[in-house]
């Protein structure tokens, strides 16, 4: 049975291999960091944190 998170199949270890297999081998695709995840923000505020600096 599959396990699942907020109504979502999560991949058993093997798909979650295969799929990160399929990241690695397509050079337009790479996994985030830890530091790349710290940096993100929703886009509203990077939006409002734009045109607050004049960039509309």
């Amino acid at each position: 049975m599959h396990q699942t998170y907020k109504g979502f199949i999560l991949p058993t270890d093997e798909e979650e291999a295969e799929i990160n297999r399929g990241i690695a081998l397509d050079p337009d695709t790479w996994e985030l960091s830890d530091e790349d995840f710290k940096r993100l923000k929703p886009f509203a505020v990077h939006e409002r944190e734009m045109a607050e600096r004049g960039y509309r």
